[in-house]
């Protein structure tokens, strides 16, 4: 059992006195009646241009607290190394996040937040959580978020214009090799591929699916497509890819993962005559926190 010492005791054992240690779990049984998962991680974004090239746009070090329906959590922050020593609030939204500001690049990331165990404290309605340990690490000393990714868009049997979307077309959508993608070694979940398409409102109205959901996609994936039902003519969207290699962990009731992702976003345009009320801005307002060239909406 993983834990924590938190006082001594004595034990007779016969006419002698023992003192032992007490142990306490890291969290308390039924904690994982509230919470589905933590996830901590360090992901880097690109923008791509129609032309296929990819501008580079931050860094950033993240955390989620993803709960079950019905689940709550509060007072919820992160300790450990570099930036972190101070401790980091995780944020009251639908599911408890914070991110760290965003890094010019991967390296000046890992001095603010370098490799090495973080921990996740909380209460829950089940009792509180204090200390749980996630621990970053490298591979052969090198940084494990994925390559840069570069998608490519296909309609009616080719390839598509990113600026002349068919709105009466399926969009289906592939992406270059998800190169350190793996199953998971301890039998909890695969690495993952996300698709996400949204409006230019920045409204999320597609997605492939999320970690532990009724489908999702696999590091194995090699394509998704975006229904025509969801395209309407004339007007702009932006599809984002991101790829997730994760270390997880089972301990204690919950289920932890650490993840280093990359995530590429791109707008795309339909053809047509807009037939909505809808109108877009010049600029499509970010639908996620690392499109830093974007306004938010509201913002």
């Amino acid at each position: 059992m993983n834990c924590r010492m938190a006082g001594l005791c004595m034990l007779r054992t016969g006419s002698a006195l023992l003192l032992c240690l007490l142990c306490v779990p890291l969290s308390l049984p039924g904690q994982e009646e509230d919470v589905q998962f933590l996830l901590l991680g360090k992901t880097r974004n690109h923008r791509q241009a129609p032309s296929g090239e990819l501008t580079f746009l931050n860094t950033a070090f993240f955390g989620e607290i993803f709960l079950n329906e019905g689940g709550s959590v509060s007072n919820a922050f992160l300790t450990g190394p570099g930036d972190a020593s101070g401790g980091l609030t995780f944020g009251a939204q639908e599911v408890p996040f914070f991110a760290s500001g965003r890094y010019p690049s991967i390296e000046a990331l890992e001095e603010g937040f370098p490799d090495g165990t973080y921990f996740f404290h909380f209460d829950t309605p089940h009792g509180s959580v204090r200390d749980f340990p996630v621990t970053f690490s490298k591979r052969g000393g090198a940084s494990r978020n994925p390559a840069p990714i570069r998608m490519t868009l296909h309609q009616g049997g080719g390839v598509a214009d990113p600026s002349a979307i068919d709105p009466d077309l399926d969009l289906r959508v592939t992406w270059s090799d998800f190169q350190h993608g793996s199953a998971d070694p301890n039998g909890v979940i695969d690495d993952l591929i996300f698709v996400i398409m949204g409006d230019c409102l920045g409204e999320k109205i597609v997605h492939s699916g999320h970690a532990f959901g009724n489908s999702f996609l696999t590091f194995a994936a090699k394509e998704f497509t975006i229904p025509k039902e969801s395209l309407r003519p004339g007007q702009s969207f932006q599809v984002e890819i991101e790829f997730s290699e994760m270390d997880t962990d089972r301990r204690d009731g919950l289920i932890s993962i650490i993840t280093y992702a990359a995530s590429t976003f791109l707008d795309i345009r339909t053809t047509g005559a807009n037939k909505d009320d809808l109108v877009c801005p010049a600029q499509p307002l970010a639908m996620d926190g690392g499109q830093t060239d974007r306004k938010r909406p509201g913002g």
